[in-house]
Formats: C-alpha cells, structure tokens, sequence
C-alpha cells in the first residue's frame, strides 16, 4: 500500500493549473439544507450553532441529534462513548468515526475502541449520517457515521481569539488565524484547555482534572484563476497532548449518596497520558460534471492510562480481586469491602495497578470520483488501510493501609501474555452510489464491498526476540469479507412535504473471536418545512442476525475476559422514534424567539437467550443494558437586534442499567440537567458570553461504567468567554 501511496502523492502535484471558486473538501453531506433533502437521515450542526453554549463536550453537543444515544465517563466528554441508533456504545467502537472525511479511530480495524477523540472545542461543524447513507462511510455500518469538521481556511485573511475562564480553575484559550493569498492559503490553529477537575480525593489535595493541547495546520494550494479546471491541494497536520488524572473507578451506592463528587484514596496515582498525530493531504480536480478527490492520510496515537487494576485481597478477604468485585461487594453491605474503599482496612492490602500503555497506527488512501449528471450522480469510493494495536503494558503495586498509597514497586516487563502483543490489520473497501431524480421522486442506491485481514502477534519475552509460535502466533483474528447494499428514496409530495424511505445492510468487522455483526436497518420518515418552521419525524428498526460485545477494562463485562476478545449476543431487536421541531417567532419589537425540540424513543432487547463471560445471563426479551429508552433536548431562546442573545436547554435522559440483568446495583434512573447561556454582541468584532452548565446543580448516577461504580455528572459551572474576531 505505500508503493501506492507514493504514486498517488507523487501525483496530487501534477499540472496545478485554473480556479476561480474553492471547493470545500472534507463535508459529506454540506450544509443544513441538503441535510434536510437527503433521501435517508442526516443532521448537520453549524458553527453558528456550536457557539450558542461552547461546548467542548461532545456528549452534550451530539445531544442535540436525534437517534444519537451515549454513555457518560469522566464529565467533560474527553472520553465519548456514543451509539447511534442502538449500537453498542463503549468507547464509540462501533460507530464509524471521522475528522474532515478521514477515518479518526486510531485502530478502525484492530482496535476502533481506542479511546481517541478529536477535541470538540476546536470544531467547525459536525455531520451524522443514519440510514442508506452511511453506507459509503464504513466500516461501521449498522448505526452510521459521524464527520467532525474542523476549521477550515478561511476565504480571506482573518482568524478569530477566543478566550474563556470558568469554576475549578478552568481555561481555555482558542485561537486560529488564515493567511490568504491569490493561491496558497495556510491556517494555524492552537486550542489550549485545561481545568483542575470537580471531583476531590479522599485523603488527598491534589486535582482531578486535565491538560490538553491541541495544534493544526493548514496549507491550500489551488490553481490559477481563470483556467478550464480546477485543482486544489491540501495538506492538514495536527498534534495534541493530554495529560488528566481521570479515573476508571467509581463509587458504591451509599459513598455516592454522601458525596458524589469524593474519589477513593486508592484511585489517587491514576493518569491518563496521550498523544496523537495526524497527516494529512488531498488533491481535488473538478472537470465541471466530473469531480475526483484523493486523501492520502498517517494518523498515530499513543497513550497510557496508569490506574487500579486489582486489589489482592483474595487471601485476606475472600473477595475477587477485580475494583468492580469489591464495589459490588460493598454495595451488598459487606463491611470488609466498604473498609477498603474507605482506607479503613485492618489489614494492608496490596493495589495492583497497570500501565495500559498502547501504540496505534492507522495510514490509508481514500479515492473518490464523481459524476454530477443532469438526472444522475454516480459516486464510485475506494479506500485502502492499514492499521496496528501495540500493547507493552507493565503492572505496579503498592500498599495501601491508613488511607494512604504507599511506594509504588514497579513490576517485571511482560512476557508471553496478552500484555505483550501486536495486531495489525489490512483492509480494503469500495463503495457505489446512484442518485437519480423522476419529478419528484429522487433514489439513491447503494453497494459497498469490504475485506480485511487481522492478525495478531504475542511474544515470548520482553525483548520480543521471537514470536511465540508453540502458541500458534501470528494468528489470523479475522480473514472475512462483506458485500451489502441500500436503498433509499424521498418523494416531494409538495412544497413543504417530502416522505422518505430507506432500507440497508450494516455489519461491523470483528477481529477477537464473535462473529461479525450483520444486521438489516429499515427506516421511514415525513419531512415538513415552510421557511420558518421545519418538523421531521422518523421510525427505525434494526434487526441483527448477530450481535457481539468487546470486553475491555472499561465495558460492561459480567464476568471474566480477556481484553480484545468478542462474544457473540446472537439475535436482538432496536426500533425507534425521531422527532425533530424547529420554528422561530418574531416580536412585534423584531426580537427573535428560535425554539426547538429532539427527542428519541428506543426500544432495544435481546431476543434469544444465553450465557456469557462478557453479557452475561442473558434471557430472551431483556434490555440492551447503556442505552437509554428516552432522550430529549428542549431549547428556547432569544435574540434582540441590539446584539443580545440567550438560550436554555432542558435535556432529559430516560432509564436504563449497565448490564442486561439489572440486577440489584446496576440500575441508571432517568436524569435530567439544564443549561443556559447569555451573549452579548460588542460590536461588529467582539462579543462576550456566560454559560452556566447543570444550572439546577443535579447529582444523579449518569453511569456505572467503567469499573462498575456509580458516576455524577458535572456539577453547576459557571464559565465566562470572550471572542474576538481579527
């Protein structure tokens, strides 16, 4: 593939001739209104709107999606855990994630649960494609897909400063800047965030929170005005650096009544620490009805998250030694366990804790021509990828009796053992589309093909001399291919009215034993829009001939598994409702007041029955456990001709449990949490903003995962902004 590579970025600097109009490259669907005119479901978020409350939670803004569900981790969404439609949302794995059209996870294939997330305060825009359109954006087909647009060039020279400070120390500083030329154009962009974190320790001072930065840059090259045809370059680089004292533990019941917002001691020396890298560069030749783009793209990520693992107490106690073990032995009343927790223990007990230290790689080349014809448009895709999971994860220990962690031991490097491992994968995929139009009927019909091969190396020693080969490495994890097809179809019934119908495969590749997950999607909807006031309405139905679940230390895993390994759940049934309202109503004194409402039904189970090491008990007829059965985001807002304008959003998240049992303990009541901001408009160049998050400063259980203790959303915070415009 990277003899490959070479001749296609050997030929992006060929005959850079002509233009006069700059074509934008790394949208899928475009702007609001295509949105709402695709034959299938789509949502588009503007900047526009990303400004309203600022949010660098990507949970929060995704909120605002319908059929969009997630799982909150550690608060501030550095960690997403989204689905759509359903699907399985643990580390995002199983939706096909994007920055600019680019495949973003840094394993898609052998570890698309990897927990690398852009950062959502540098963000332009956001695209969700549900339905037959995501087809073209795999390799996660069954839910759909999210694009996450970043700055962009702008067309003249000018950037904007933002600053904002805010409760627990928090900052942020986002700043961008394009120069633009007759030609070239470059952008450089710094996002700078950081906070002390909301939670305290027990028994200790130090913070919980994080530090991120983030950096990109931009360089376009476009040809002469004037010419025949118009080419375009484009080359991306980015680089970003956390470092967050966040936690996989969370709190027994009662700890979380008395205060949610207190961590165990024994959770005092986790850290996350990470990087990641992209490059990135495309070429673009429009011949008027015939358009072809090629992305060549390198992302790496590393990252190690140093946390409690176990707690060797097995002798002592009589408790499996896993956190989750003795949280959920507290939460049965078992005074032994609560003493840990608490630092109260008789007895010193030894906290073994792990460096969950990983290398990613994730390289390909992403072909796509299209052919814009007075009734057609035929888009034919390739893409070709290459991506690698590299584990070398070392365990400490240290003792912990008083309240207080003592020295840390660091432990042996890892031998032959599931911490001592690489798997690469090779995957391939085309992708066919026809759009055609009959009046007032437009279809889209789909075909995407897939292969990919996953193999996975373990090592006999630390020095990796040698692959273990009495053990049957390399083995080949997965070696499989997959063909599907959609269809969809939108029929203007007027001016106002469009009904849409769409049908599609899905499958989601699996390299750790399940089978691959194959599953047929319906959807039908209604479209109503007369300029000021635009209401959609969609039912779904996902039928899975499979579905499978991936343990990892931060899932919903009921008994013991080996991290990376699948299990397959068999059979199981989601449908639902979307509902969209939007209209906005004018004052007689030209006050504007926009309202809105999302809102999302889900009936999600199981339908036959089995037993296993990662789902469980699981009978016929339960619920897919984290995935609520509700959500809704109700705005309303304002905005006078004097500059001033405000917002407030009720968003409410129905019930649901972290395991499919929902026994005793894993239960997540329905929440609900409000938000408010408040802008003002200095001048043509300046406006000053508040926002105020979880305003009624709720504490309720927003997750049992990871680690199966109980989670609290922020509490009430308070931020204050500036942005400035250059």
């Amino acid at each position: 593939m990277k003899k490959l590579n070479l001749i296609a970025l050997t030929s992006l600097f060929v005959s850079i001739i002509t233009a006069e109009v700059e074509i934008e490259t790394v949208e899928i669907i475009g702007s609001v209104e295509d949105a709402k005119e695709i034959a299938g479901s789509a949502s588009v978020i503007t900047e526009e709107e990303l400004e309203a409350y600022e949010y660098t939670n990507i949970h929060k803004i995704l909120s605002n999606v319908p059929g969009v569900n997630f799982r909150p981790e550690e608060g501030y969404g550095l960690r997403p855990n989204i689905s759509i439609r359903g699907t399985y949302a643990d580390r995002s794995g199983k939706v096909t994630l994007m920055e600019d059209g680019v495949l973003i996870a840094p394993g898609p294939y052998s570890a698309s649960s990897a927990y690398y997330f852009p950062t959502a305060g540098r963000l332009a825009g956001v695209e969700v494609l549900k339905g037959p359109a995501a087809i073209s954006q795999g390799p996660y087909t069954i839910g759909g897909a999210i694009n996450l647009l970043s700055t962009p060039i702008a067309d003249e020279s000018g950037g904007m400063i933002n600053q904002e400070f805010g409760e627990d120390a928090t900052s942020r500083t986002h700043i961008h800047y394009s120069f633009v030329g007759e030609r070239l154009a470059m952008m450089v962009e710094s996002h700078l965030w950081e906070s002390g974190g909301f939670d305290t320790i027990k028994g200790y001072s130090q913070d919980t929170g994080f530090d991120k930065e983030d950096t990109v840059i931009k360089l376009r090259l476009t040809s002469e005005p004037g010419a025949k045809v118009y080419q375009e370059v484009n080359f991306k680089y980015q680089d970003s650096d956390e470092l967050s004292e966040q936690t996989y533990v969370g709190l027994a019941d009662a700890d979380f009544r008395k205060d949610a917002h207190e961590r165990y001691g024994l959770s005092a020396l986790d850290n996350m620490d990470n990087e990641h890298k992209t490059n990135q560069i495309s070429y673009l030749a429009d011949f008027g009805k015939l358009e072809f783009t090629a992305t060549s793209y390198d992302n790496d990520f590393a990252r190690n998250w140093f946390k409690v693992d176990k707690i060797d107490n097995q002798k002592v106690y009589g408790h499996g030694n896993g956190i989750n073990n003795i949280i959920a032995a507290a939460n049965a009343g078992e005074a032994t366990a609560i003493a840990i927790l608490h630092g109260t223990n008789a007895d010193p007990v030894e906290i073994k804790l792990k460096n969950n230290n990983r290398v990613y790689t994730n390289e390909g080349l992403d072909l796509n021509l299209q052919f814009n014809g007075d009734l057609h448009t035929l888009t034919f895709g390739y893409r070709d990828t290459e991506d690698s999971e590299d584990r070398f994860q070392v365990y400490a220990t240290t003792p912990w009796s008083g309240g207080k962690l003592g020295a840390l031991t660091i432990g042996s490097d890892p031998g032959y053992s599931s911490n001592n491992r690489l798997t690469t994968a090779e995957a391939s995929a085309i992708y066919l589309n026809d759009e055609f139009t009959m009046g007032a009927l437009t279809v889209n019909v789909g075909f995407r093909s897939e292969e990919w091969t996953i193999i996975q190396q373990r090592y006999v020693d630390a020095a990796r001399s040698a692959i273990n080969t009495e053990k049957g490495y390399p083995k080949t994890l997965s070696d499989n291919d997959n063909s599907l097809m959609g269809f969809g179809a939108a029929y203007d019934m007027n001016d106002t009215t469009q009904l849409f119908f769409g049908f599609h495969e899905g499958f989601t590749p699996t390299g750790g034993g399940a089978d691959p997950e194959e599953a047929d999607n319906i959807e039908m909807g209604v479209r109503y829009s007369d300029g000021s006031t635009y209401m959609e309405a969609v039912y779904f139905d996902t039928d899975y001939q499979n579905m499978f679940g991936e343990c990892t230390a931060s899932g919903g895993a009921t008994g013991s598994c080996e991290i990376g390994d699948t299990f397959n759940a068999g059979e199981a049934s989601i449908s639902g409702l979307e509902l969209v309202v939007q209209t906005e109503m004018t004052s007689a004194s030209g006050v504007k007041y926009p309202l809105s409402a999302v809102y999302t039904s889900t009936d999600a189970e199981f339908d036959n029955t089995f037993n296993s090491d990662f789902w469980g008990s699981v009978s016929a007829g339960m619920e897919i456990p984290d995935l609520p059965d509700s959500q809704l985001a109700l705005q309303a807002g304002f905005e006078t001709e004097n500059g001033l304008s405000g917002n407030t959003t009720l968003y409410s998240y129905g019930s649901t449990c972290s395991v499919a049992s929902c026994e005793a303990g894993t239960e997540i009541d329905s929440y609900n949490v409000i938000d408010a901001s408040l802008t003002k408009a200095v001048n043509e160049a300046m406006d000053v903003y508040m926002v105020v998050s979880n305003v009624t400063d709720e504490t309720d259980i927003i997750a049992r995962a990871p680690k199966n203790g109980a989670r609290a959303q922020m509490p009430r915070s308070i931020l204050v902004g500036i942005r400035y415009r250059l």
